[in-house]
């Protein structure tokens, strides 16, 4: 063998090295995800029961308050945010002397409790 085929050799052997390296890493990533996007979607399913989710509440003279909207995620409804408080989901249902208010159907609380799950993990 010659000293050029020798090191043709060689290098082919460190290209084999490296390209199983390179997929041995790729999967491990992959398989970070896939455990990463279950610890973050069970973080989401703890936010939605814990009624700790931030929630607007509207605090500016207007109609009878039946309804609060989400922080992280709102309505259309919601344009100027200074007309309302940041309240925890516990505190928005009890915000209304008058009556017990609810969830706004048009904001999205699925995407919310993602939001405020990975917020809570560290993952903002």
């Amino acid at each position: 063998m010659s000293y050029a085929d020798a090191f043709n050799e060689l290098r082919q052997d460190r290209e084999e090295v490296l390209k199983d390296l390179h997929s041995r890493v790729m999967r491990l990533h992959r398989e970070a995800d896939v455990a990463l996007s279950k610890i973050s979607l069970k973080a989401a399913k703890v936010a939605r029961e814990s009624e700790e989710i931030p929630c607007l509440v509207r605090w500016t003279p207007g109609p009878e308050l039946t309804i609060y909207h989400s922080a992280d995620a709102p309505c259309g409804r919601v344009r100027d945010r200074q007309n309302f408080r940041r309240l925890s989901e516990k505190a928005a249902k009890d915000a209304s002397p008058h009556r017990w208010l609810e969830r706004c159907s048009a904001c999205s609380w699925s995407q919310a409790a993602m939001i405020y799950g990975k917020g809570k993990l560290g993952q903002e």
